[in-house]
């Protein structure tokens, strides 16, 4: 049920923002459902919207399994500043 209702507010917020590059999910519950997450109805419910369904499913859906994603882009900038 959590993952199928993340679903229906990940596409509200991908059409209210118009996503197109994708939705990234990072947290700590979802990367631990590992394959239960696949399968589960998060993505029947993200795309569930009407007229709108061909637009969400273009839309790529990604779980972040990096334990620190945010030093990952930290690491990236400094990297570059120090060019």
């Amino acid at each position: 049920m959590f993952c199928a209702m993340l679903g229906t507010v990940a596409g509200n917020l991908a059409l209210s923002l118009g996503a197109q590059g994708g939705v990234y999910i990072a947290g700590g519950i979802v990367p631990k459902l590992g394959s239960r997450f696949a399968e589960s109805a998060f993505r029947e419910r993200f795309e569930a919207k009407g007229r709108m369904r061909p637009y969400l499913a273009s839309i790529p859906t990604y779980v972040i399994t990096h334990r620190l994603p945010a030093f990952l882009g930290c690491a990236a900038k400094l990297t570059k500043l120090a060019r």
